[in-house]
């Protein structure tokens, strides 16, 4: 390959095996009962009629276009022709808030947005828009014209633009709580190197047929020349699927490969479980976006018994950085505080480091490092990792820090600690810090020996507006123990009632935890070292908008200031 067109990869996947199928997705308009496909000959005979269309509009290399579809086949078909065109595809998450949404257009730096037309009909509702250039892959809608070039040409492939590995391939907002959004910005270098790290790190055979609940790696999957699978859900809520049906797909798909996070994952267990089920027939399965608890992969070994079963640690900005087996997971993951995340992947320089000291370049770093079993924050380098976002100075001066080589040490802001065997553990992020005695103490390792106590579904420890706060949401029926129905809430990260702000409900003041649950909270608080600390209860946990997974803290400090949490008094 003469270039670092990323495009240019897809395009020669095809060539190989255009009868092979590139894409499955179920239809979500026709509540999922079947599913449309394309081979690869059909993906890159359709790209090569979009390409067209998107010359028709004038739009040239480095152009920057927004996209608001759902993951589908329109949206792939569209991304492989902007890729290779050179042509910058924009994308949000959908689990943003309108805010931030308008925070993100503004930063995106596109004047054209082109999607569904279901989607693209709004385009009034957010003024940002009025000005760009509006286009539907499926139709017209009011203020929206047709994009053109819905009909394939069969037997064409799209043409592929020689570019510099730092041209912009592929910009990314994704749904944070604080701050200004920052634009992920995937240069075409980034993302052949991100295609390459994973490949080396998760290898994949001819015959594999993958189904990701992570929507950016299809496109690792069309530059492996695999068959991708989507799953039967909503990715804008990956943690409720129809599990039934998701497990369906699975069987009758022959899938292969799985690849979701904790709370995807944990419903697919619960109904496979429930069913007393099995799925041989599964070769790998990769959780990431989130920490798994050890019991949450003890049942992944069990249900998937001939995977091989890997939870793997990364960002948007780097990925992957380090990864652990299930087993050892199962064997080892309560040897020390936190969660354990593995060794470092090949790909990977990893370095810990004095959070507190400035941090401007190599010698800095090397200064700051700190020893085995000591905490600090996870840095790392290597050539997938992303050099920087869009158009955003102040981001990149947070979280970048210049090497000699040319390339960066990406701040992940997580905080860890290296064991006496070279692992990584996890022990929470530098923001998330409560303060205890005036010095900052990570969350992660109290939160998980709580969620393991009798009567609990999910814990937090966050900074209140009168110091440290202990949040708890209860097992359903308030005195019971946890069931079974809520062991995957309590595993996985997600409440049974999958509320995002815990604002469905706010809980009453009441003071029913279960027989010596209070005792149990405050002997566990004590064995952390922890002083007493307020205890707040509520009904549902919320969690971020992206996995379904991991505490939405931002959303519980603001949910403390308001007082809108029952109060319980100290432990």
């Amino acid at each position: 390959m003469s270039d670092s067109n990323v495009g240019a990869r897809i395009v020669e996947a095809g060539r190989r095996h255009p009868a092979k199928l590139a894409l499955s997705v179920p239809c979500a308009a026709e509540g999922y009962a079947r599913s449309d496909t394309l081979s690869y000959g059909e993906l890159l005979a359709a790209a090569a009629a979009r390409q067209q269309a998107l010359r028709g509009l004038g739009l040239v290399a480095g152009d920057r276009v927004l996209l608001l579809a759902r993951p589908g086949l329109g949206l792939y078909v569209l991304m492989v022709a902007l890729l290779a065109s050179g042509i910058v595809p924009v994308l949000v998450d959908r689990g943003m808030s309108r805010p931030r949404l308008v925070a993100a257009l503004r930063a995106s730096g596109a004047r054209v947005a082109i999607g569904e037309r279901s989607i693209m009909r709004l385009w009034w509702l957010l003024p940002t828009l009025w000005r760009w250039r509006r286009f539907a892959i499926d139709g017209t809608a009011f203020g929206v014209r047709a994009l053109g070039g819905g009909s394939a040409i069969p037997g064409a492939v799209p043409a592929c633009v020689p570019l510099p590995a730092q041209a912009h391939g592929l910009i990314t907002f994704t749904s944070g709580s604080t701050g200004a959004p920052k634009g992920a910005d995937r240069t075409h270098g980034s993302l052949t190197a991100q295609h390459l790290a994973i490949r080396a790190h998760w290898q994949d055979r001819d015959d594999d047929i993958d189904m990701p609940s992570f929507p950016v790696l299809v496109l690792h999957n069309l530059c492996c020349g695999l068959s991708t699978v989507m799953p039967a859900v909503d990715l804008a809520t990956p943690g409720r699927p129809e599990a039934a049906r998701v497990l369906a797909q699975l069987e009758e798909s022959g899938v292969t490969r799985l690849t979701g996070a904790p709370a995807f994952i944990g419903r697919l267990l619960d109904q496979a479980e429930a069913g007393g089920r099995t799925f041989p027939r599964l070769r790998s399965l990769v959780v990431g976006g989130a920490t798994l608890p050890p019991g949450l992969a003890a049942r992944c070994l069990r249900v998937f018994p001939q995977a091989e079963c890997r939870v793997v640690y990364g960002s948007t900005e780097a990925e992957p950085i380090a990864d652990v087996t299930m087993a050892e997971l199962v064997a080892d993951g309560e040897a020390e505080a936190g969660h354990l995340l593995g060794q470092p992947a090949a790909v990977a320089e990893v370095c810990l480091v004095d959070p507190a000291q400035g941090l401007a370049g190599d010698d800095d770093v090397q200064r700051a490092r700190v020893g085995v079993g000591v905490s600090g924050e996870i840095l790392v380098a290597g050539p997938h990792v992303l050099q920087g976002y869009v158009d955003n100075p102040a981001a990149n001066a947070e979280t970048k820090i210049p090497r000699a080589d040319g390339g960066v040490w990406h701040r992940t802001g997580d905080v860890g600690h290296v064991d006496a065997r070279g692992r990584l553990w996890l022990e929470g992020r530098v923001k998330d810090a409560v303060t205890v005695a005036g010095v900052p103490r990570h969350t992660l390792a109290l939160e998980k020996a709580l969620d393991q106590l009798p009567g609990i579904r999910r814990s937090a420890l966050v900074q209140g507006p009168e110091g440290p706060a202990l949040i708890i949401a209860c097992a359903r029926g308030g005195n019971a123990d946890n069931d079974d129905a809520d062991r995957t809430g309590r595993e996985a990260g997600t409440s049974n009632s999958n509320s995002k702000a815990g604002s469905r409900s706010i809980p009453r003041a009441r003071d029913d935890l279960a027989p010596g649950l209070r005792q149990r909270l405050a002997a566990m608080r004590a064995q952390q070292a922890f002083p007493p600390l307020a205890l707040f209860l509520i009904d549902d946990m919320p969690v971020d908008g992206r996995h379904n997974s991991k505490l939405d803290r931002p959303a519980l400090r603001d949910l403390l200031a308001r007082g809108r949490l029952a109060a319980l008094g100290e432990i």
